[in-house]
């Protein structure tokens, strides 16, 4: 009996368990299951996902409109971090089968995720894929309207909002108005859904040791599928001493919420202390004129004995010298109507005013004649000026002019001899001469593709390029047929140059590859990077192969040139 009693009262006791075991299943159902991400397909307006990393820093998920697939890129700093769910259309959600209320934290692990509205086996499921990008700055753009449609409708627009720097922490390192955003670039602006923007902080911030300064640029290398371009071309001019090179720091932006990609935060080629330290011309107008705006002021345009046209405002008030400071661009002819200052050279060179930006007559006339003089010096056959007597060298700083050119035609440069080649000129009681640089503006260097109008293939490391451009006003052909710069040119390569970049080269590319790995990873994915390759992974050896071509252009492009001029340094 006693047995029979036990066996009954384990019967009981395991019944009892099986269904305490079921209930608990049932219940633990609703917190968790497991749905197949095939059955999506839910509208978002019906639903919506973000995930705020900070106060005031959120990021959205992003669909990809071709495979129905969601993205969350977030910054690698947070990985590993439980962070705060924001759910738009309902209260609740469940991930990967485990339930999050609105508002709940929630630790997202690299790779791919199930999202669903219920817990009933039916639901329709959201795949989402979460990826981590470097651990690299990442800024946070907030704009007064809340999106960037007006901005990317007409680079004329623009508008205020707030920026958030967070560093590769996670640590907030500044956050302020913007008083100004808008988009930038010529070609990379009409061509690209990736656009630059300009940014200009209500107050003076040194970003990332960069300096102190109100005005930044965002450059999105829209046509850089490397993203190494700018940042390898930089690191060459600083080999070459090349001053006032703009410093950079790769960023992760992010806009009203949405991830832009990967970016490259750079100084803006402006006059300033922390910039191009010539005198500041144009503030002492200002202050002459009683701060009254300088575009009101009579606007001219003209011929001038032999420069075939100038253009800038008649303003009352100047100071007695006006020989310094200047920063002048080389720009085309499409770009040369858009500027409020410049001239035309007699050889139809449009020379634009980055500083001042509203130069006087009295401006205009002096430095437009000074540089047509050194252009007709540079274009005669014996170097000097069929008008003044003056040898082309009096005109420039010799030193800069070579390592300019050495940079330009090592990364084989196509907007060499088109456009983004500044200018600057100290103050007289500093220097009478024109100096080279800085440098911008290399996304189609170093092994581009394309075949330019003169038929020159950028992605062969043989040949010079930026030489031999002959046409009726480029500067680095013209200075390139004097010996003396030749022989200047070889000088500087092999003492300074071709040393230094042998032993660097591979470091210099290299180290940002490895910086930016992951960001480019989500770049990639973001901007549909080698749209050829649906996948990740192919991507990834895409990528890999296109910076094994940049190390390779530039190993045999110094062998070339080495072999180019290495007779001339015995001549």
């Amino acid at each position: 009996m006693e047995i029979r009693f036990r066996n009954y009262k384990r019967a009981v006791i395991i019944l009892l368990l099986f269904l305490l075991t079921t209930i608990i299943t049932m219940l633990d159902f609703t917190e968790e299951h497991s749905v197949s991400a095939e059955q999506v397909n839910v509208s978002d307006k019906e639903f919506a996902l973000s995930v705020w990393v900070r106060k005031n820093s959120s990021v959205k998920w992003w669909k990809e409109e071709q495979n129905n697939k969601y993205f969350l890129f977030l910054p690698g700093a947070f990985q590993g971090k439980k962070l705060d769910l924001e759910i738009f259309g309902t209260e609740v959600v469940y991930i990967d089968g485990k339930k999050v209320k609105n508002g709940g934290k929630y630790r997202f692990t690299q790779g791919q995720h199930t999202v669903c509205m219920n817990n009933a086996k039916d639901s329709p499921a959201y795949s989402l894929e979460v990826m981590y990008t470097s651990k690299i700055p990442a800024l946070f753009l907030e704009t007064d309207s809340g999106t960037l449609d007006q901005l990317h409708a007409t680079k004329d627009y623009s508008e205020s909002g707030t920026a958030l720097f967070l560093d590769g922490k996670g640590h907030k390192y500044f956050e302020g108005n913007i008083e100004e955003i808008h988009c930038r670039g010529n070609s990379s602006f009409e061509d690209t859904d990736k656009k630059s923007y300009t940014i200009k902080l209500e107050q003076k911030t040194d970003l990332f040791g960069m300096g102190s300064a109100k005005k930044w640029i965002l450059i999105a290398n829209a046509f850089d599928n490397t993203l190494l371009r700018n940042t390898t071309a930089f690191a060459i001019a600083k080999l070459l001493n090349l001053a006032y090179t703009p410093d950079a720091q790769y960023v992760d932006v992010y806009a009203n919420g949405n991830f832009l990609g990967n970016y490259l935060l750079t100084e803006k080629i402006e006059v300033g202390k922390n910039r191009v330290s010539v005198r500041d011309l144009e503030e002492e107008v200002k202050t002459l004129n009683d701060n009254m705006p300088l575009d009101s002021m009579e606007f001219f345009m003209e011929p001038q004995g032999r420069l075939f046209s100038t253009k800038g405002y008649r303003i009352p008030e100047e100071p007695d010298n006006i020989s310094g400071g200047y920063l002048l661009e080389l720009d085309s002819s499409d770009r040369y109507g858009l500027e409020a200052s410049g001239f035309l050279t007699s050889r139809m060179q449009p020379v634009v005013f980055a500083s001042p930006k509203y130069a006087s007559y009295e401006q205009v006339s002096y430095i437009a004649n000074r540089y047509q003089d050194f252009e007709d010096a540079i274009f005669s056959e014996d170097g000097y000026s069929p008008y003044t007597g003056a040898a082309y060298s009096d005109y420039i700083d010799m030193d800069s002019f070579v390592r300019k050119y050495l940079l330009e035609e090592f990364v084989k440069n196509l907007d060499a001899s088109f456009t983004s080649q500044y200018l600057y000129k100290y103050d007289d009681s500093i220097s009478d001469k024109f100096f080279a640089g800085p440098c911008w503006d290399y996304d189609k260097s170093i092994a581009a593709s394309g075949i330019t109008e003169s038929g020159i293939d950028l992605h062969d490391p043989v040949g010079l390029y930026a030489a031999s451009q002959e046409k009726d006003s480029d500067i680095w052909y013209a200075l390139y047929q004097h010996e003396d710069f030749r022989k200047e040119v070889a000088k500087v390569f092999f003492q300074d140059f071709e040393p230094q970049l042998r032993q660097w080269a591979k470091e210099i590319l290299y180290q940002n590859k490895e910086l930016i790995e992951k960001s480019n990873d989500c770049n990639m994915v973001r901007w549909n990077t080698f749209s050829e390759s649906a996948e990740l992974a192919q991507k990834q050896e895409l990528y890999h192969a296109k910076v094994e071509e940049l190390l390779t252009f530039m190993e045999q492009r110094l062998e070339y040139l080495k072999s180019e001029w290495g007779q001339i340094q015995y001549e």
